[in-house]
């Protein structure tokens, strides 16, 4: 197990590398074409790279391995930007139209536009923008919803974070200076008449050369981490077998029971809360309810007839190799704890918002009780569909936890995580919903 664990996560590492070289690729392989092509293919050459990696994208989210899908969707919605600014600037030079900007000596129709000068700073735009929209990015969000958030997907799913954030830094990095270069050349050197060997060398190989580089220096960057993680004999990761873990969330009414986690063992988060009801053991692909249940009893020392389970859902680590059961308690009485071997409270949910504020909270309860959260509110809010279940905008219905085990909702379907991200009380929701419709029957 220990040996096929180190291969995925490996494979996982380098993934990255091969995110950033598809990606790069995309987008620098239009700046050198269109230095010895026709202008008239470049637009056409640009939406099929963008479709391309809008395929791959979608491909490896569905594969549900580990993968991150930012560099591509960077890539792919500058592809399809400047394609389509392309179109529009071939369609004005075609209809005559650029004379009322430019004087007709000044321009040359054979060639319209240059490709660099508007992929470099739409590059600039767009890792600007999911900079500055960091988790909220809707390539985030969406390997959040199909793969889990962070916290879930172990190391792997850390070490993602923290590169997909270096590769959006450094394309961000890079295509600053390719915005410098090409517009500093255009200004002050660029004449209007033809392509000569000094246009195709700023406009078409330095972008490419850039690429190369950055390809190289981002391999030994993934080389690097490989032999700091999983070569380093003494305190590797390879050490670590797959093991499969139980959570459960004990609630009763509106309160939940946790622990200090000094209260159960040494750990990283010993001054957070935590449930006290987790264990850890071999690794399996399916946990039945009445096995969780068993489970329950031989930790606690209740009986099966003291409380009531329900399913909540399963997270993954990156690698796949170990995964984590989620289940609801809701036991009969409160009191029923009191005969447990469980050290800890009751906690209503304003103590609990506030221990979530204060990071008070372990990271795994943190994102159960955000998921928790997010699910509940989007099935008490809109349909399956995301139209609103109460016809009064922004409407949200109070949150509680009363009677959650009894609750006919699917907490381990991705589908109410999608709801709450997309739904009517979103802009121009009946027309994305239109393109999204369009684009997946396609």
């Amino acid at each position: 197990m220990s040996s096929v664990r180190n291969t995925s996560h490996e494979s996982a590492l380098f993934g990255l590398w091969l995110n950033w070289i598809i990606a790069g690729g995309a987008l620098f392989v239009p700046n050198l074409v269109s230095v010895y092509s026709p202008p008239q293919l470049i637009p056409l050459i640009t939406y099929a790279l963008a479709g391309a990696l809008y395929i791959y994208n979608k491909t490896s989210l569905r594969s549900r391995k580990a993968v991150c899908p930012l560099l591509p969707t960077i890539a792919m919605r500058t592809l399809f930007i400047s394609a389509t600014i392309m179109v529009i600037i071939s369609i004005i030079y075609r209809r005559g139209l650029i004379t009322y900007f430019y004087d007709q000596d000044s321009i040359n129709a054979a060639k319209p536009f240059v490709t660099s000068l508007i992929i470099s700073p739409v590059v600039l735009i767009n890792t600007l923008w999911a900079n500055l929209r960091g988790k909220k990015y809707s390539a985030c969000r969406s390997c959040m919803i199909t793969l889990g958030p962070r916290t879930e997907r172990g190391f792997i799913g850390t070490l993602f974070a923290q590169e997909s954030r270096f590769q959006r830094l450094f394309l961000l990095a890079i295509s600053v200076v390719l915005t410098i270069i090409t517009w500093g050349y255009y200004t002050f050197f660029y004449i209007n008449v033809n392509i000569n060997i000094p246009d195709r060398f700023f406009f078409g190989w330095v972008p490419v050369i850039l690429f190369i580089i950055s390809v190289f220096y981002i391999g030994a960057r993934c080389f690097t981490l490989w032999a700091y993680y999983f070569q380093d004999t003494e305190g590797s990761y390879n050490r670590d077998n797959g093991t499969s873990n139980l959570r459960i969330l004990i609630i009763s009414g509106d309160t939940m029971f946790l622990s200090r986690q000094e209260d159960l063992t040494e750990d990283t988060y010993d001054n957070c809360f935590d449930t006290p009801a987790s264990l850890a053991f071999h690794f399996t692909e399916n946990l039945s309810k009445q096995k969780a249940a068993n489970l329950l009893c031989d930790l606690s020392q209740l009986n099966t007839s003291d409380f009531e389970l329900r399913f909540m859902y399963t997270s993954y680590e990156a690698s796949r190799d170990c995964n984590t059961f989620h289940y609801i308690c809701c036991p009969t009485t409160p009191e029923v704890l009191n005969e447990s071997g469980f050290k800890g409270k009751w906690y209503n949910l304003s103590q609990i918002e506030r221990m979530l504020h204060n990071h008070e909270l372990t990271p795994m309860l943190a994102a159960e009780i955000h998921r928790l959260y997010t699910v509940t509110m989007a099935w008490k809010t809109y349909d399956a569909d995301g139209f609103r279940l109460y016809k009064v905008k922004n409407y949200h219905p109070l949150f509680r936890l009363n009677g959650i085990c009894d609750w006919d909702v699917d907490f381990n379907s991705p589908l109410w995580l999608e709801v709450s991200r997309f739904n009517e009380d979103k802009p121009l929701f009946r027309f994305r919903r239109m393109l999204r419709r369009i684009f997946a029957s396609s």
